[in-house]
């Protein structure tokens, strides 16, 4: 049986294995313990350290909860109590502190004050130091910021504490360096997830995905062809996207928005073959037209349904943007496909104009020169289709 010295004599040795593996400035992943009013105590998940760390540093955050994981920071041991930190912040920016921040790059958090030549002055505790415009992040430029209180990675300390300079864009960058290791294990294509636009391009959208940058292409973003993303997202936008792609060699991640928006072929389609409808000429190609019908179709118009002889170039016959009526020849509901005739619809029209005449006319058994007319016209179209 161990006597009260044996037992004082193993935590005394167990006491000092814990201090020689851990130095001050060391990097730390650690588990949440407890929360209470002056501090959150943690366990060190590599060598089992017990510390705590002061509750200002979320004075501005929401507290972790217990089971949280944090990356830490030692600092110090003090009759047993060994302190950490996430982000150096007010009385905890001492000149010893400052010394392992700029050498273990250790966060620290600052509040910006005044904008100057190149840069923003930045308190620091009881300090002044400098951020390089070059050093902060691209959502933050050209902001209203003074004020704003951010974390940042010591780049330089002059003796004394003389000269402090600052950089954002670093501490951003390890945080999604962080996120991205996380994520790996996270995400897996097929899955659904949130993002907002950060800028609206015409091959796409460019999305953060939780800190990480993603890519909605144009084909994902909208059933429509040739679309404007501009009138259908507007930049901070959630949109909730199905992940396509992952790859982490290169950061490219891409997403799609389509499982979220109705298709438009999947409903009831607002006209049918035979139909008589008007669009828009969309774009001139050697073997057609491509016509625009309404905001969700396209159809095409073959060479020979456009009504132009042979070797006419169509474009000194029509300009995109330009109207016109189109006869629905075709739809393919499978390969999305509708194929249309300029032709059949300017016959259908003299048809039914033809037609009209007759009607209006019934009591009359004679016909006009202009019903004769079109009448022959109708009938020489009809006996050239059979030859």
């Amino acid at each position: 049986m161990k006597g009260p010295s044996s037992e004082f004599d193993r935590l005394l040795e167990e006491s000092f294995k814990k201090r020689q593996s851990i130095e001050p400035g060391s990097r730390h992943e650690a588990k949440v313990t407890a929360v209470k009013n002056d501090y959150v105590f943690i366990r060190t998940i590599d060598n089992k350290v017990i510390g705590n760390i002061s509750t200002e540093e979320w004075r501005e955050e929401v507290l972790p909860k217990i089971g949280d994981t944090l990356i830490v920071y030692f600092l110090k041991e003090n009759s047993g109590d060994f302190y950490f930190t996430t982000c150096l912040s007010q009385d905890n920016l001492t000149e010893e502190n400052l010394e392992l921040a700029n050498q273990f790059e250790i966060p620290v958090l600052g509040q910006l004050l005044l904008e100057g030549n190149g840069g923003w002055d930045v308190k620091l505790g009881s300090y002044t130091a400098f951020v390089p415009f070059s050093q902060l992040e691209v959502s933050l430029k050209g902001k209203n910021i003074s004020g704003k209180r951010i974390k940042f990675i010591i780049s330089e300390l002059g003796k004394k504490q003389s000269k402090i300079l600052l950089s954002q864009k670093k501490i951003a960058d390890k945080e999604r360096e962080t996120k991205k290791q996380l994520l790996r294990d996270e995400l897996k294509v097929g899955m659904f997830v949130s993002c907002t636009i950060k800028s609206i391009h015409k091959f796409g959208l460019i999305v953060d995905m939780d800190g990480i940058d993603a890519l909605v292409p144009q084909s994902e973003a909208t059933y429509k062809k040739s679309p404007d993303l501009t009138t259908e997202f507007r930049v901070g936008e959630t949109l909730r996207a199905k992940i396509l792609t992952l790859d982490w060699s290169t950061n490219k991640i891409s997403l799609s928005v389509k499982d979220f928006l109705s298709d438009p072929w999947s409903g009831k389609l607002p006209f049918k073959e035979s139909d008589i409808i008007s669009g828009t000429v969309e774009s001139i190609k050697p073997f057609g037209l491509f016509v625009r019908l309404g905001e969700d179709f396209s159809g095409l118009v073959p060479n020979k349904e456009t009504g132009i002889p042979q070797r006419t170039p169509l474009n000194t016959v029509f300009q995109p943007g330009q109207k016109l009526e189109v006869f629905v020849l075709e739809i393919n509901p499978e390969k999305r496909q509708i194929a249309l005739s300029i032709t059949k619809a300017s016959e259908a029209k003299d048809r039914m104009e033809y037609q009209e005449y007759l009607s209006k006319d019934e009591s009359n058994p004679s016909v006009s020169s202009f019903g004769l007319a079109l009448k022959k016209s109708l009938e020489n179209q009809n006996q050239k289709k059979k030859k």
